[in-house]
């Protein structure tokens, strides 16, 4: 079949690999006419998905990452600084990398001629037994099938299922990095992801070791990832999400535009909040960027012969760590069913049924965590052991199709 493709991030550049390699004749548009490197920090997903990828040949063997195997619960104690009080440390498996790395790894296994850069899509409409995609040039393009992979504030979305609205969860996630040269003092994070909370306040941070852009994970050369899941009022989001232009972001502040003011005030609480070291990870970080946090519960992934994949499906909250995971499935179930179905419309209604239901799994989880990450976070300055367990365990249970708990 001919393929077009709506999105040229990571969810895009997978299907556009994988389709072809299924035989289908696949065109990718992306709206941006620059490299999309730059856009993010570190993500991760479980080993068992990063080795499918490398299976598939949607990223080389050496492909870059850093093998996590514990998540230690942290809290701030006077006696405990300049690292802070550990309460408790789930097993875990977990790989992380650089955003970046592997948008470069995926993008360079889509030929040139397949990626359209520089080619926003502005509308879709079936035009007979086609999908006709317009782009802000006023071009046209014919396709048998279009895969929406437009994110989170999906075209795509609003056109199938218009009723759909996202829903703000009244956090924000305030991100940044930090190459660990610029720290003095050796940090004892290693192979973990540390989760840390705020004293009495919701929300918590995340923090670990990424690769560098070079792909070095030696000591020295690496680079602290954080993650800061902060609360916001909603009257409140309009001052946070305000640039250093003064201009209103709608869910996203890219790097370096944070508006100062706000950055500091941000900067301020979390070095409250969080052991010396860790503080001073944030206050030295440069260019820092804020993702406001939605989700939506996408009732269907088609419509005609149109279809979402990626979060231009359901949205689900980010510390999941699922979003690698449902755009790879999202496309490898297509594919599963496209084969094994008598009739186009029969593939995309079985493929639609199937994708609901395993988003509704990850969101109920990505629930669960929201409630204990956000809303009920321990203190982990004074939690015992025993009772952090008890908590997680309580709190948290995995679907079956995805975990990165160990043992």
């Amino acid at each position: 079949m001919k393929i077009g493709i709506v999105g040229g991030s990571i969810a895009g550049c997978s299907a556009a690999i994988l389709l072809s390699k299924a035989g289908h004749e696949v065109t990718v548009f992306e709206r941006s006419s620059k490299s999309l490197v730059g856009r993010g920090g570190g993500i991760g997903t479980t080993p068992a998905l990063l080795e499918k990828l490398k299976e598939d040949g949607l990223i080389d063997r050496d492909f870059p990452s850093f093998s996590i195997q514990n998540m230690p619960f942290v809290g701030k104690h006077p006696d405990f600084e300049p690292f802070g009080r550990k309460a408790w440390a789930m097993p875990m498996s977990f790989e992380v990398f650089h955003w970046n790395a592997l948008w470069r790894s995926l993008r360079a296994k889509v030929p040139e001629g397949n990626y359209r850069s520089g080619n926003a899509i502005i509308h879709a409409e079936m035009k007979g037994d086609l999908v006709a995609l317009t782009t802000h040039k006023h071009e046209s393009f014919d396709f048998d099938l279009v895969l929406f992979a437009d994110g989170y504030q999906s075209m795509g979305r609003k056109l199938l299922l218009s009723d759909s609205k996202l829903q703000y969860r009244g956090y924000v996630l305030w991100r940044g990095l930090l190459p660990e040269v610029e720290m003095s003092q050796d940090c004892p994070l290693e192979n973990n992801i540390l989760r840390q909370s705020y004293g009495q306040h919701p929300g918590h941070n995340v923090m670990y070791y990424i690769p560098n852009q070079n792909g070095s994970i030696q000591e020295g050369e690496r680079i602290f990832n954080w993650a800061a899941y902060i609360a916001v009022a909603p009257d409140q989001l309009d001052i946070v999400m305000t640039d250093r232009e003064g201009n209103i972001r709608n869910g996203t502040i890219p790097p370096a535009w944070v508006h100062p003011d706000n950055e500091q005030r941000l900067k301020d609480f979390l070095c409250k909040q969080l052991p010396e070291y860790y503080a001073e990870i944030i206050s030295k970080t440069k260019g820092s960027y804020i993702q406001v946090i939605y989700t939506l519960d996408a009732e269907s992934y088609y419509r005609d012969k149109m279809c979402l994949i990626g979060d231009a499906g359901t949205v689900i909250q980010p510390f999941t760590g699922s979003g690698i995971f449902k755009g790879y499935n999202n496309v490898k179930d297509l594919i599963q069913t496209l084969n094994e179905s008598a009739s186009l419309e029969e593939a995309l209604r079985s493929w639609s049924d199937l994708q609901t239901k395993s988003a509704k799994r990850i969101l109920a989880l990505g629930e669960q965590m929201e409630d204990a990450f956000i809303w009920k976070q321990l203190d982990f300055s004074s939690a015992n052991e025993e009772t952090v367990k008890k908590w997680w365990k309580s709190s948290v249970t995995f679907p079956d199709h995805f975990s990165y708990e160990r043992g």
